[in-house]
């Protein structure tokens, strides 16, 4: 019985061994491709892209955000892609809208498979104070030393519809909140969107283009 129980452990010692052995010279290696994301809406199976009008719920005065973002768009979409572009008159004049199918089918080119590209804007900006407390070191560290500094803030709510102009069904629907501070008190509103616009632009292209993401793999050796 004691040569069985010797037997034994001598077999799973060795087995433990080889386990151990094994994993030691076992290695990966790391293999790194582009793999192309599939998009959400793909803006290539349209005839053309109609940007129309989008809603302000507050009107900026700076300048004429809606002339702005129409042609931000066009440009950056005929970059893109070999579609038509166009700049539409149409103008919702309520949220209710964009889920109106009549209201775009009505305004539409029936022989054509379109797509409009739609929403509502908010562009604000306000004036943020920080208090900052500063103890003097080494001399005296009881002793504080208040000061407010200033922020300007922009911050760019961005609802974007695209709506299929035979149908007049919702094809894709996303709220864009975009803020940025910024320590310059002169910052103008008019460069501030287009750093706040740019954020918004990326996050749609990953949805409607094929984007090409790193994936790493790996296999392994022994």
């Amino acid at each position: 019985m004691k040569k069985n129980r010797g037997f034994i452990c001598k077999v799973f010692l060795l087995a433990g061994l080889f386990s151990l052995v094994t994993c030691s010279t076992t290695s990966h290696l790391e293999i790194r491709t582009d793999l192309n994301k599939k998009p959400k809406l793909p803006l290539d199976q349209f005839d053309e892209i109609r940007i129309t009008d989008f809603l302000e719920k507050e009107e900026t005065a700076e300048f004429d955000i809606n002339k702005e973002i129409k042609d931000y768009f066009a440009q950056e979409i005929k970059v893109r892609t070999e579609q038509k572009v166009n700049l539409d008159t149409i103008s919702p004049d309520n949220e209710n809208r964009f889920e109106d199918k009549d209201f775009w089918v009505r305004s539409s080119d029936k022989e054509k498979k379109g797509v409009y590209f739609t929403g509502s804007i908010e562009y604000k900006a306000e004036v943020r104070k920080a208090l900052i407390k500063d103890k003097k070191k080494f001399e005296d560290p009881f002793q504080e030393e208040d000061r407010f500094v200033q922020r300007k803030q922009y911050s760019l709510l961005f609802n974007l519809y695209m709506i299929d102009s035979q149908s007049g069904e919702v094809l894709y629907k996303r709220t864009f909140n975009e803020t940025k501070s910024y320590e310059n008190p002169n910052q103008t509103a008019y460069f501030a969107f287009y750093d706040l616009i740019y954020g918004v632009k990326e996050k749609i292209f990953r949805d409607v283009f094929k984007v090409k993401t790193l994936q790493r793999r790996y296999l392994l050796i022994r």
